[in-house]
């Protein structure tokens, strides 16, 4: 035991105490061979394992590459809304970013580029592949009216924007329909007067209708090189109105063009057997005649008549003039307007070289000299001096922008409901969310819901089966209180407006009826057992008739030694043979046929507007009425738009007035635009195929027969009777042209 053992001596001891292993150790067993369906399901087993801790890792990436967005998008909302994603960005403080040069807070102008802005009722399926087309084109713009109307209210109601401008350019590529001008009007003097809340959007200048806002009004402004009756309508709407100096007014009124194709008709030995009642069913007219009827001529004279009566008075009170009509009949007469002679009666406020739009916003950015500037280039204007912004934002960037806005509202409602939810379930989970500052008693609880259901463009079988199907899923949705029906169409086939109608006879909710630019014939049919109607001033709508057309082209073929016969002569088995003339029976048959499809839609509008037959037959006939005039003869119940009609369907049928508004049909997705956009493109090949390209083989070998007949066989329109119900004679061809 000597005190100085190195270790490796200790460890060499250590070893040496260690006892001995054993002699005889037990062999291991055999290792047991599974059966194949053992290793098998072991092999999936392992699989699923490792599958499931890839799809747990990708949907936590998910979830993580979710939250991120989440964060982000709340983030860009809050720095131009403010802290309150519920509120209207009441919170007027401005953030550092948005300072200008002389550390004052800078304001936003809300560019509306008009001429290159494509308003439509509802949105079909489309690619807008129409803006990459060309590097030159300027890029369209395709939105829905109720989406521009929505954008300028949340513009108004949002301290960051100061101001609209509307540019017009060299004019509206694409037309706007007199009711859809009259929706984007409202909007507009909301915005001027949003120091107002406005409890009723589409309520004139009523001030009952508005309560008071803090805040100063806003101011609107709208430039254009020239402006024609439609875009001058629109642009009187804005504060202040600049016309390029040497551009013009073309202010001539409402102007009605109708083509008619009798005489070709005739020429070419092909008749049209129109069957209708009442003188004032025009439509049919483009097929038999050569010019305006009496009756034809009346009902234009009177459309027009109201229309630039409802025009007039409403640029006399946007623009604060003092033209009577003769004052406006002296400006048809006169013609184009100089930019001078403009400014001098008060039409416009000034006449600016060039869009004053990018200077006026330097000027606000800048020096205090650079204003002088603007009234050296510009000259003096009191619109100039009133325009503070000193950023613009695009009508695109501020839709996403508004979006985002929304999509951040969603998911915080989606998790507040999940906390709610959970919490009730379990005071633990409560305990947790608590300590997380999710409260499960300020959860929102589920709204009630508005349904909006577009009926656009002309009721056709695809029309109604989106329609249809619509409907019956809301009526599957005890959520929905009310459906509002949004009508733009002049009409169409009579079965397929019938199938709307029972639809909405069968809903068990109420209906209330909201027109657009169109709502005639069918657009009218379907309308009748609403609740309430509601249309703009200028919206068309009655035309309250049926019409048939039967094509004979047998004096045509007989032109080519062509002659057809059948049997027995006196039935009606030909009356489908566009080969075969119409026999007496035939004809009689036929004009029973629209008679009673003429009865009928009279006496739905009779039960549907509380009128009796005779009240009906005379103010139907097929004649057209403006809403104006609709109102006064009891087919419409009040004048207003969209929102007037969703106003009162929340007001009416709505416990509160915070409730989800849906609007149907849905829209696509990107596989099925693709996939209809296909069909329909093939279906127009065809069309045109049949109605143009076999023409011309005819003449080029009008010796054969067999091609000829082949020919006749591919025009479908010939071969049946087609019962319409439509005012407009594009939507006659349409649906001739697809054998409806």
């Amino acid at each position: 035991q000597t005190p100085h053992r190195s270790f490796a001596t200790i460890l060499i001891m250590t070893e040496e105490l260690r006892p001995p292993p054993p002699k005889h150790t037990q062999p291991l067993p055999p290792k047991r061979r599974h059966g194949p369906v053992r290793r098998a399901l072991t092999s999936v087993g392992g699989k699923a394992l490792r599958l499931t801790g890839t799809v747990a890792k990708f949907g936590a990436v998910f979830v993580a590459a979710n939250a991120a967005l989440h964060l982000y998008e709340k983030q860009t909302v809050e720095k131009h809304f403010g802290g309150s994603i519920e509120g209207n960005g009441d919170n007027d403080d401005d953030t550092k970013d948005n300072k200008d040069e002389n550390g004052k807070g800078g304001k936003f102008v809300l560019v509306l580029p008009f001429h290159s802005l494509r308003l439509v009722e509802k949105k079909g399926p489309s690619l807008d592949i129409e803006g990459v087309k060309s590097r030159d084109k300027i890029p369209t713009i395709t939105m829905e009216v109720t989406e521009l109307v929505d954008i300028i209210h949340a513009a108004a109601a949002d301290p960051k924007i100061c101001a609209l401008h509307a540019d017009f350019d060299e004019g509206m590529r694409y037309p706007m329909g007199y009711a859809h001008i009259e929706e984007v009007r409202n909007a507009i003097r909301i915005f001027n007067e949003s120091h107002r809340v406005h409890r009723d959007p589409n309520v004139g200048h009523n001030p009952v209708f508005a309560m008071p806002r803090n805040g100063e009004p806003k101011s609107s402004f709208a430039f254009g090189h020239s402006f024609d009756w439609n875009q001058y309508y629109l642009a009187s709407a804005f504060s202040y109105v600049h016309l390029q100096t040497r551009g013009d007014l073309h202010l001539f009124g409402t102007t009605v063009m109708n083509t008619f194709f009798g005489p070709a008709f005739e020429k070419y030995g092909i008749k049209a057997h129109v069957f209708k009642h009442g003188d004032y069913k025009t439509a049919p007219n483009i097929f038999t005649e050569k010019g305006y009827t009496k009756a034809h001529l009346e009902t234009v004279k009177s459309l027009t008549a109201s229309l630039n009566n409802t025009i007039c008075t409403n640029i006399t009170n946007s623009r604060a003039l003092k033209f009577d009509q003769v004052m406006w009949q002296s400006i048809f007469e006169y013609g184009s307007l100089k930019s001078t002679n403009s400014k001098e009666i008060g039409l416009v406020d000034s006449a600016p070289a060039v869009n004053p739009l990018y200077f006026l916003l330097q000027a606000n950015k800048s020096k205090l000299d650079e204003k002088q500037k603007i009234e050296t280039k510009f000259g003096p204007s009191i619109a100039f001096s009133r325009f503070t912004a000193s950023k613009s934002i695009t009508l695109d960037s501020y839709k996403k922008l508004l979006d985002m806005k929304r999509r951040v509202k969603e998911r915080e409602e989606k998790i507040l409901s999940m906390v709610k939810k959970n919490s009730e379930k379990s005071t633990a989970m409560s305990m947790i969310f608590s300590s997380l500052g999710l409260e499960a008693e300020s959860t929102p609880s589920k709204r009630e819901k508005v349904a909006v259901v577009t009926v656009d463009g002309a009721i056709m079988n695809s029309v109604s089966y989106k329609v249809v199907k619509s409907l019956r899923r809301i009526k599957r949705d005890k959520d929905v209180k009310c459906v509002v029906l949004r009508v733009n169409s002049p009409g169409g086939s009579v079965t397929s407006s019938e199938s709307i109608l029972e639809e909405i006879n069968a809903l068990e909710k109420p209906v209330i009826c909201s027109m657009s630019n169109l709502a005639a014939s069918g657009g009218y049919y379907i309308s009748t057992n609403c609740e309430k109607i509601f249309a703009q001033p200028t919206t068309l709508t009655g035309s309250i008739g049926i019409y048939g057309i039967k094509f004979d082209a047998s004096k045509w073929a007989k032109s080519y030694g062509i002659h057809s016969d059948h049997y027995p002569r006196e039935g009606h088995g030909a009356v489908l043979n566009p080969l075969a003339p119409l026999n007496p029976k035939s004809k009689e048959m036929l004009a029973r046929m629209t008679a009673e499809n003429y009865d009928y839609f009279k006496g739905i509008v009779a039960d549907g507007r509380s009128l009796s037959l005779g009240q009906v037959e005379a103010i139907a006939q097929g004649r057209v009425w403006t809403g104006e005039q609709a109102k006064e003869i009891g087919l419409v119940d009040e004048l207003g738009g969209l929102h007037r009609a969703i106003s009162y369907a929340k007001t009416v049928h709505t416990s509160t007035e915070d409730v989800c508004l849906e609007y149907w049909p849905k829209k696509t997705s990107i596989l099925e635009t693709l996939s209809q956009l296909m069909s329909a493109q093939h279906s127009l090949i065809d069309a045109l195929h049949s109605f143009t390209v076999k023409g011309i083989e005819l003449r080029n070998m009008c010796g054969s027969t067999d091609v000829l007949l082949k020919g006749l066989d591919d025009v479908e329109f010939a071969k049946k009777m087609h019962i319409m119900a439509t005012m407009d004679e594009r939507t006659a061809l349409d649906l001739i042209l697809s054998g409806e």
